[in-house]
């Protein structure tokens, strides 16, 4: 955190400040294993073959478990779109403001990007701005600096990135009902020659800032507790051990010749020392074994099979995801809703802790979006004064099971056809009131007796 950022944006400082260096250099390396560059990152897997690095480089099993886990929680978070209401009648014009808003800046789209960020860097930020209405973008963590007081506390964000030559400085920052532009001079060490240049300064005619950041967990420490860092051991070694059977397999399927002295096979030195070609990979036989054959040797694989069953184990335990999450075919067609959600009972409660983060930042950050644009006159737009989300749980509903605990809340008169409707459809307002008067139009006709129609009685 940034306490006095004209001092870090004096001339002759470093960029980026050297109390960032560390987090700045966990994002590239998080960034590199989102991306499958392992190799990069790991540089066991490189020295497994260090004799033959360029040879071996191209065969490294990469096992991007980071990039399929921060995509998991995204995905139970955001892919099944979750609700925001401003008001119990889906006609009343805060309620179709905030659904405009929300479509016109794709902002579930966005929150998505966002989560992958809080997986992977520990936090995820979007930045709004104005430009015919209000406009919203995912910022790289590396491109965000929080400015805060004395006492901890988080009072703007500065937006700050260099050029592509790394001689230009650009900074956003963002307090209170304004947003300040800056650009800087850097020189080839590294260090701000010159600045501040070209200030602007915009009034948001609102008292937040236009910048909102969700993190991942939140503790007394302050620091961002990113998804990789107490993963990334295991996943080195189920690499190392993958990459290991790879070669053994490798070997297996390129086995040496051995052939007897007189097969014309070899070519020999002045001094009668055999000369061994590798492309032919033939060896001389040992003495007194003049029968062709093939070497062969035992490379442990179920040892190292076990061993990757044992990690993967640990995997899942300290991701807190299970084998549920990744292979659900597994499972079979006919299992219930209520035992799917037993098998991801971890993960869903991991769901639950990334809602209680998101929730009401998710609130506040579509309440300031409205003020934003009611402050600059884009019309249309009306005050929210509450905003609330209705979270859904990213799994696929099992609507047989729904049906039995409707009927079963039905025969208890429990709950009246209203609510049956809006538990089965997911009704709301008018579509609600039409499907239930529907339905009780449908059972009056249904109780009533049908008439019979008999020919008159015929005197006799």
């Amino acid at each position: 955190m940034i306490t006095d950022y004209d001092s870090i944006l004096s001339i002759g400082q470093p960029w980026p400040p050297e109390s960032e260096l560390a987090r700045l250099a966990r994002y590239d390396q998080n960034e590199k294993l989102f991306d499958g560059e392992h190799s990069k990152v790991f540089q066991v897997l490189l020295n497994l073959f260090s004799e033959h690095t360029a040879e071996y480089n191209k065969i490294i099993s990469i096992f991007n478990f980071h990039k399929r886990l921060s995509t998991l929680w995204a995905d139970l978070l955001y892919g099944e779109q979750p609700i925001a209401t401003a008001s119990d009648d889906p006609e009343s014009p805060e309620q179709k403001y905030l659904s405009d808003l929300i479509q016109r800046t794709q902002y579930w789209k966005l929150a998505h990007a966002r989560q992958i960020d809080v997986s992977r860097f520990g936090h995820g930020i979007i930045e709004a701005y104005f430009d015919g209405g209000c406009r919203l973008q995912v910022v790289h963590p590396s491109k965000y600096f929080a400015i805060g007081d004395e006492n901890g506390r988080v009072t703007g964000h500065m937006i700050a990135w260099t050029s592509a030559e790394k001689k230009r400085l650009f900074c956003r920052i963002h307090t209170a009902g304004q947003i300040e532009s800056r650009e800087y001079a850097i020189s080839a060490a590294g260090r701000i020659e010159s600045g501040p240049e070209n200030v602007q300064i915009q009034e948001t005619g609102i008292d937040e800032p236009l910048v909102s950041v969700i993190e991942n967990v939140t503790t007394s420490s302050g620091k961002l507790i990113d998804d990789y860092s107490d993963l990334d051991t295991i996943i080195k070694r189920i690499e190392a051990r993958l990459t290991r059977v790879g070669r053994i397999l490798d070997v297996h399927s390129e086995p040496l010749l051995v052939l007897p002295e007189d097969s014309g096979a070899f070519t020999r030195t002045e001094t009668g020392a055999v000369v061994y070609d590798s492309k032919k990979r033939v060896i001389e036989a040992v003495q007194n074994a003049s029968n062709p054959q093939y070497i062969t040797w035992e490379g442990q694989l179920a040892a190292a099979f076990s061993e990757i069953e044992v990690l993967m184990k640990q995997l899942y335990t300290v991701s807190e995801t299970c084998e549920a999450c990744f292979e659900p075919t597994k499972l079979g067609a006919q299992i219930s809703g209520t035992a799917l959600r037993l098998m991801l009972f971890v993960p869903l409660k991991k769901v639950d802790r990334l809602k209680l983060f998101s929730d009401p930042i998710i609130r506040r950050e579509l309440q300031t979006f409205s003020e934003f644009e009611l402050a600059r006159g884009y019309a249309n737009s009306v005050p929210v004064e509450k905003v609330s989300i209705q979270w859904q749980d990213g799994l696929p509903e099992d609507f047989r099971e729904i049906v039995q605990n409707v009927v079963m809340l039905q025969a208890q008169g429990l709950i009246w056809p209203e609510m049956a409707l809006k538990m089965l459809f997911k009704l709301e307002g008018t579509a609600l009131q039409e499907a239930v008067e529907k339905l009780q139009g449908g059972s009056t006709t249904a109780t009533e007796a049908p008439r019979i129609e008999l020919p008159p009685i015929e005197e006799a």
